[in-house]
């Protein structure tokens, strides 16, 4: 039965990382130099992976890692999705991340406990996150089944990753926090979809194997990393 592989891959340090801002769906900022060569890093890790498929975000950060990877891979197919966005920490996003800690930390705290509707004002819950995902699953799996594509390369967010990896992995959302990263760490995860091209792809039913978790060797040369204080997020 066929197994898909998937990278799962943060983006590239940004300039509001370096700054411990807070960056969700509504801060669309480019790679800083720092980022730049943290994707070149990991464009070097997945240049012999076979990719069949780079898909991203819709936010610039991801679609720039995105594309250094698949500088490697000069005819696989490229797709953007904006479902695979980072949660939108909405009133608080663009913030000094110190400045509104508490707030933070508050609602990741009701997440852990259980309480997946909670959110920022005017922001995304843990919910709202998953709801999205699944449904992005659900089509890059059924567009990955139709076309035989097996190893996948899928470029996104801190938070959204927490969001894939505890409601596809573990099946359990409060374990987000379970799952640490860094600016271009990625996870290897693999599912069998099965063959039948007429059945539906429901990934809340489907096993999700994890590989390799927080994958981040080709990073050890790259001296600068985001400030501590949002590794949490």
């Amino acid at each position: 039965m066929p197994v898909i592989n998937i990278y799962l891959a943060r983006h590239g340090q940004t300039a509001a990382n370096a700054d411990a801002i807070l960056q969700g769906s509504r801060t669309n900022p480019p790679l800083n130099e720092c980022g730049v060569k943290q994707a070149s890093a990991l464009a070097g890790a997945m240049e012999n992976e076979g990719l069949d498929w780079i898909v991203t975000s819709g936010l610039e950060r991801a679609i720039e890692t995105a594309n250094l990877v698949a500088k490697h891979h000069k005819d696989t197919p490229f797709l953007s999705d904006a479902r695979l966005n980072e949660i939108s920490w909405g009133d608080l996003d663009g913030a000094k991340f110190a400045d509104i800690k508490p707030i933070v930390d508050k609602v990741v705290n009701q997440w852990k406990n259980g309480d997946y509707d909670a959110r920022i004002h005017n922001g995304e819950s843990a919910n709202d996150g998953k709801a999205r995902i699944v449904a992005a699953f659900s089509d890059i799996l059924r567009v990955a089944r139709e076309r035989k594509y097996r190893n996948l390369f899928i470029c996104i967010h801190g938070r959204i990753m927490r969001v894939i990896m505890a409601a596809l992995v573990d099946k359990d959302l409060s374990k987000m926090q379970h799952f640490s990263h860094t600016n271009c760490c990625y996870h290897q995860i693999q599912v069998d979809i099965g063959d039948d091209p007429a059945s539906s792809i429901d990934p809340e039913k489907l096993t999700f194997k994890p590989i390799r978790i927080d994958v981040r060797d080709h990073l050890a040369n790259l001296a600068k990393v985001e400030p501590s204080i949002c590794s949490g997020l």
